[in-house]
């Protein structure tokens, strides 16, 4: 599957047609069951003012008759929700593909009112609270934000999915994966990316669940296994029991039926007032569960009749200890119903009264607890990969040229530091101005040259962005690509911090001792992104301190990109570094302004148009 527009167009259009028949469906139905409602009312009025029979039937077939409308209205109007949250989720893959972020994010806040809300979507939508200032290359490369590659790639609803997409956004420093992990991960992502339309039906459940907060009380409650309390059983069926002697009172002794029916009820009070402290840890427990149980639960159920055939896809679906999630949460899911039903107090008061609810519902949740406690968080730490890897898909639909890269094998970091790519491209841009360039660095340097807004440091974002994709198992965007698998580190987008005394410049000094530090004291491959390397001091400061960074950063195992308009250090190191490969960027001058055609080129440019790019906007 590529970026096809007309695919998702069409979806749109079908979704549009079915939300009109189910929305048809639904106005009938409620008029079919005001109806019924209506004439059941006029009839058991009939039937008490005229002492009429035949009413008291007719009162009790309307009754039915409404009652099966509800069920079958309440069916109709889930179909609904899906097919509207449905259209939601095309219309965001629609604005991916056409990189407009602004659509997107129009689309992410429509209906919503309140600034406040506004903002929170935003933030939900852009991963903005992941982003981090103490992080190899965070704040360089787009990571988060609203226009970033989590905005753009992120089709997870659920708060543990987007961490975990997050996760593998950020990397894991030393800890990179094996070339054969790598490769499971890209069937994975290739069969995903095959299945368009169960990816929007998947992300259509998940928004409808509402899981943007983690099912922290779940979890912990499943991991806690509390001992079952089997007294809670014991006394639960002789509470049962004891509406016996109400019955036997009707046939051996009616004058105390009264006295036997009020004192069942007193017994089942009693016996509900001295456990509800004891029960407290169930039902707190309890609280907000049943719409997260229900949505994993349907989440599972859908990727278990999805007919994905990856095997790795296969492991993480599969239920551990034999059973399928869906089985191992259906009994949790009807627990959870019934402790739904009594969650207001007049609710727990009447029900309880009559029977021992609230001991049922907590021995069975202790049982459930007991029996599949270990597999729930398993199953979760398991759908939030599943939902990594279906944002790993999306660059099969927002880039049109795009392939999986291959990844060196040997683990030998000396193997490891190099980066070949051919018409590699930033999945950021929009399709139809994107200009893709090709790139080679093996166990070197490469220093790039060029006037300002060339494209220099576009394209070394670009091959951080590449590399990130190729690790977390994704296409990207190029015709081909094969590299190493290096740590990579940054410093690009450098600023001053008046509270910690941090000037420009030291703070891009902190950064890049960063990069040396691990240059000497890691053993895994390094790729280093520098842009305009110490730009905030004099010529000949910026000039010596490039060559020592420079020295610091010529190893086997060491591959980098600095962007520079330090000709004098490009003319030292010419003839004496070995290691360095140069590439630029030119452009076009004519009476109406520059023409940049952003590819790259072998060689070193002097060209300047700071001078130009300042007649521009009036400086002279």
């Amino acid at each position: 599957m590529t970026a096809d527009l007309k695919f998702f167009e069409d979806k749109s259009k079908k979704t549009d047609e079915l939300m009109k028949e189910y929305g048809r469906r639904s106005i009938l139905l409620s008029v079919f069951r005001f109806v019924m409602f209506v004439l059941g009312v006029a009839s058991i009025i009939i039937a008490v003012a005229m002492r009429q029979t035949l009413f008291y039937f007719l009162f009790a077939a309307f009754m039915i008759a409404f009652t099966v409308l509800c069920i079958i209205h309440g069916k109709v109007a889930s179909k609904l929700s899906f097919y509207e949250a449905l259209r939601i989720v095309n219309s965001k893959y629609m604005a991916r593909i056409k990189g407009d972020f602004d659509g997107f994010f129009s689309i992410v806040c429509n209906g919503l009112k309140r600034r406040d809300d506004k903002e929170e979507a935003v933030r939900y939508a852009s991963g903005s609270e992941f982003y981090t200032d103490d992080h190899d290359y965070c704040t360089d490369l787009d990571l988060f934000g609203r226009k970033s590659l989590f905005a753009r790639l992120n089709v997870s609803e659920t708060s543990f999915g987007r961490r975990a997409f997050a996760g593998e956004l950020l990397g894991g420093g030393d800890n990179i994966r094996s070339a054969a992990d790598i490769k499971v991960r890209q069937k994975a992502v290739k069969e995903l990316s095959d299945n368009p339309d169960f990816l929007e039906k998947y992300q259509a459940t998940a928004m409808l669940g509402n899981m943007k907060k983690d099912p922290k009380a779940l979890v912990d409650f499943a991991s806690e296994k509390k001992p079952v309390q089997k007294s809670h059983l014991t006394t639960a069926i002789i509470l049962i029991c004891l509406w016996m002697i109400p019955l036997a009172a009707v046939i051996f002794f009616p004058d105390y039926l009264r006295v036997c029916f009020l004192g069942v009820l007193l017994a089942n009070l009693i016996s509900w007032a001295a456990g509800v402290k004891n029960n407290a840890y169930y039902f707190n427990a309890a609280d907000g569960m049943p719409s997260q149980v229900a949505t994993i639960y349907k989440l599972y159920s859908l990727l278990e009749t999805s007919g994905l055939k990856d095997e790795y896809l296969c492991e993480l679906i599969a239920g551990k200890g034999g059973k399928t999630v869906t089985g191992s949460l259906k009994s949790l899911n009807i627990i959870l119903f019934f402790a739904g039903l009594r969650s207001q107090p007049l609710f727990a008061f009447l029900f309880n009264s009559a029977f021992p609810l609230d001991k049922l519902i907590c021995y069975y949740m202790g049982k459930w607890a007991d029996s599949y406690g270990d597999s729930l968080a398993h199953a979760v730490t398991d759908l939030a990969q599943l939902e990594s890897l279906m944002c790993a898909s999306q660059i099969s639909f927002v880039s049109s040229v795009n392939s999986f890269p291959e990844i060196e094998k040997s683990e030998n970091s000396d193997d490891n530091a190099y980066f070949e790519g051919k018409d590699i491209s930033h999945p950021l841009l929009a399709p139809d101005s994107c200009v893709s360039n090709s790139v080679t660095i093996r166990s070197g340097i490469a220093l790039i040259t060029g006037s300002n807004m060339s494209g220099k440091t576009t394209l070394i974002r670009t091959v951080g962005v590449c590399s990130i994709l190729a690790y977390m198992g994704s296409k990207v965007p190029c015709s081909s690509l094969s590299l190493g698998r290096m740590r990579i580190m940054s410093s690009m987008r450098i600023t001053d911090n008046l509270g910690e005394d941090m000037s420009t410049f030291k703070a891009e000094l902190v950064r890049i001792s960063g990069i040396i530090k691990c240059a000497k004291e890691s053993n895994t491959a390094l790729m280093f992104l520098i842009d305009e390397i110490f730009r905030g001091t004099n010529s000949d400061d910026r000039t010596e301190g490039a060559l020592i960074v420079l020295k610091n950063l010529s190893a086997k195992r060491i591959c980098g990109m600095m962007t520079t308009h330090d000709y004098a250090m490009i003319d030292r190191t010419v003839d004496t570094y070995k290691n360095i490969c140069y590439y630029h960027f030119s452009e076009k001058y004519s009476d109406t302004g520059i023409t940049f055609d952003y590819k790259l080129a072998d060689g070193i440019s002097r060209e300047s148009n700071a001078r130009f790019l300042m007649k521009l906007v009036g400086i002279e």
